[in-house]
C-alpha cells in the first residue's frame, strides 16, 4: 500500500496497479480465514477508493469497457458487470465518493458498512431522446457499490495474473444487499442517502425564483422521474408547496427509499412548478403532465400501476392534488366571472386557456391521495398579512399582463373584484378569504379515490385554534379522508418529519 500510495502522490499512472495489486492480496486474505480478516477487509475497501480514483485521473476506467491494468509493457482490461440497474450502462457518466457535508435538507442518513465502495453516480438528461426532454431532470444520481472481485486467485500471482480473473462489478444497493464471495457471503456496502446529498449539494435550488419571477424559463412547470420507469410500480407524485421546490422531499425520499419493499412495488415522480402563479394554473399543467407521461410510456394501456397513482401534496401542493381529483363542472368559472366563458370578448388563444383551467373532470389515473399540511380553508390570518407583502414581489410575464388587461378592458363589470385588481398570484388564493377555496370545499370528488390526511399541529395557541405556525387544524382537516395523523411540526417540516413519512409507509403498505 505504501509503494502505491507514493506513485500516487508521485502522479505516476502505475499506482493504479499498484492499488490493483493491494486488492488483489486483501481479497485473498480475506477468504484465507477469519485471523485479520478485518484488517484485510479495510484494506480492501481503502485501496479499492484509491484505485477508483487513480483510474479516473489517469484514463485507466471506461465504464462502457471496464479498467485497464499493467505490467511490463503488457495490458489486460477487467471487464465490468452491472447488477440491478434501472439506469443503462450509458448513463455511468460521472462517479462520486458520497459528500462528507451535512446537508440541512437531510435529517436522517441510510449506509451501511461491507465489502465494496459505495459511490454516487451522475448523468445528465439527454434531450435528444424526446421522453427523458420531457421528464427527466436536467441531471440524476443514484447509488452504485462497486466491488473488485477475483475468482480462484492463485497465491503470489502477478498483478496481470489476478487481472486475468478479476471483474469489477456495480451493484444496485436497492436491489442488492449480500455478495459472494468464493469462502462466504458478504454485506453489501452502501450509502441510500449520498446521491440526495450530491443532488442537495450540487442542484441550485429554484423557489425564490419561482416565487417572484414564475413565468421564467428556470422555473417552468415540469413533471420529473426520480428514476426511469418501470412497469408494473405504482407512481408517487410528490408535489412541493408555496416557496419551496423538489428538493423539499429529500427527507420523505430518503425515507421511503429506504423502507424494504417499497421500491418493489412504487415509483417516485416529482412536479416542479413556480409556486408565485395561481394554483389553478398549475393544477392545469400537472394535469396535463400525467395525462402525457401516461400516453408516452403506455400507450397501448397494458400497466395497470399506472392507473393506481398516489398523489402526496405539501401545504399548497394539496390543493394542487385536490383539483387532479374534483369536478370543477361550472362552479370555478361561475366564482370569476356572472356571464358564460363563450360569451367573453378575448381571443380564441385565451378562451382556451380559461376552459383549460377552469373546467375540468378528475384525472381517471389517481387512485389515492394524500394530503400533508394543506390549507382547504385557507392559511392563518397572521401568515396572510405577511403574505399579501410578499405578493407585491411577485412579477407576471408580460403576457400575463396583456391577457389580464384585454379581457378586464373588453368585457366591463364581468370579472370579480380578485381578478378585476390584477392577475392573481398564489397568494390572493390562499387567503382564507379567498372564494376559490370555499368552491373547491363544495366540488364533486372523484368517485372511489382515497384520501389521508397529515396535519401539523405543533403550535397549540393562536389566533385560529392549534395550527403548525401557517395553517391552522380546522383548515387542513379535509371530511372525507380516511385516516388522519396529527404531527408535532412546524409547517414547513410537517413532510419532512420521520412520522409523516412512516404514516405515508403505512397508508402504502403493499
Amino acid at each position: 500500500m505504501d509503494q502505491a500510495e507514493a506513485l500516487d502522490a508521485a502522479g505516476d499512472g502505475q499506482c493504479v496497479d499498484a492499488y490493483f495489486h493491494v486488492c488483489a492480496h486483501a481479497w485473498q486474505e480475506m477468504d484465507a480465514g477469519a485471523e485479520g480478516r478485518g484488517a484485510s477487509h479495510a484494506t480492501y475497501n481503502n485501496a479499492l477508493q484509491k484505485l477508483l480514483s487513480a483510474a479516473g485521473r489517469h484514463q485507466r476506467l471506461d465504464p462502457a469497457r471496464g479498467l485497464k491494468i499493467c505490467n511490463g509493457g503488457s495490458t489486460l482490461v477487467v471487464p465490468i458487470d452491472y447488477s440491478g440497474f434501472t439506469w443503462d450502462i450509458a448513463d455511468f457518466q460521472r462517479l462520486h465518493l458520497p459528500p462528507t457535508r451535512h446537508e440541512s435538507l437531510l435529517s436522517r442518513y441510510y449506509a451501511c458498512q461491507g465489502i465494496g465502495l459505495p459511490l454516487v453516480v451522475e448523468r445528465a438528461r439527454r434531450n435528444c431522446d424526446a421522453l427523458e426532454a420531457r421528464f427527466y431532470p436536467e441531471r440524476s444520481f443514484f447509488s452504485a457499490t462497486v466491488v473488485l472481485k477475483f475468482d480462484s486467485l492463485p497465491v503470489d500471482s502477478s498483478t496481470l495474473n489476478a487481472a486475468s480473473c478479476a471483474q469489477l462489478t456495480f451493484y444496485d444497493p436497492l436491489q442488492t444487499a449480500r455478495v459472494s464471495t468464493p469462502a462466504s457471503e458478504r454485506p453489501l456496502a452502501n450509502d441510500l442517502t449520498a446521491p440526495l446529498a450530491q443532488m442537495l449539494d450540487s442542484v441550485p435550488r429554484t423557489y425564490f425564483a419561482g416565487f417572484i419571477e414564475p413565468s421564467g424559463a428556470i422555473t417552468r412547470a415540469r413533471l420529473d422521474f426520480v428514476e426511469p420507469y418501470q412497469p408494473g410500480k405504482i407512481p408517487v407524485v410528490l408535489i412541493h408547496g408555496l416557496y419551496s421546490d423538489p428538493q423539499s422531499w429529500a427527507d420523505m425520499i430518503n425515507d421511503l427509499r429506504a423502507a424494504p419493499g417499497f421500491l418493489e412495488h412504487y415509483q417516485l415522480w416529482a412536479y416542479r412548478y413556480p409556486t408565485g402563479q395561481g394554483f389553478l394554473q398549475s393544477a392545469k399543467v400537472l394535469r396535463n403532465e400525467l395525462r402525457a407521461a401516461v400516453a408516452a410510456l403506455d400507450p397501448h394501456q397494458r400497466d395497470p400501476a399506472l392507473r393506481r397513482m398516489v398523489l402526496v401534496g405539501h401545504s399548497m401542493g394539496g390543493l394542487i392534488a385536490k383539483l387532479q381529483i374534483t369536478h370543477s363542472e361550472d362552479l370555478i368559472w361561475n366564482n370569476l366571472a356572472n356571464r358564460p366563458l363563450e360569451t367573453i370578448e378575448t381571443t380564441e388563444q385565451t378562451r382556451g386557456f380559461l376552459a383549460e383551467t377552469c373546467y375540468f373532470d378528475p384525472s381517471p389515473n389517481i387512485e389515492r391521495v394524500i394530503f400533508i399540511a394543506a390549507p382547504h380553508s385557507g392559511a392563518l390570518t397572521s401568515s396572510e398579512m405577511i403574505g399579501r407583502g410578499a405578493a407585491l414581489l411577485v412579477e407576471p410575464s408580460p403576457l400575463q399582463v396583456e391577457m389580464h388587461d384585454q379581457l378586464i378592458r373588453d368585457n366591463p363589470q364581468t370579472f370579480n373584484p380578485l381578478i378585476e385588481r390584477r392577475m392573481p398570484t398564489s397568494i390572493d388564493m390562499l387567503s382564507s378569504r379567498s372564494p376559490l377555496l370555499e368552491v373547491m370545499r363544495r366540488m364533486r370528488l372523484k368517485e372511489g379515490v382515497k384520501l389521508h390526511n397529515i396535519i401539523g399541529c405543533s403550535h397549540p395557541l393562536s389566533l385560529d385554534g392549534p395550527s403548525d405556525g401557517v395553517v391552522s387544524v380546522r383548515s387542513a382537516t379535509h371530511p372525507c379522508c380516511q385516516s388522519v395523523l396529527a404531527v408535532n411540526a412546524q409547517h414547513a417540516h410537517v413532510h419532512r418529519s420521520q412520522k409523516a413519512s412512516y404514516e405515508v409507509l403505512r397508508i402504502l403498505r403493499w
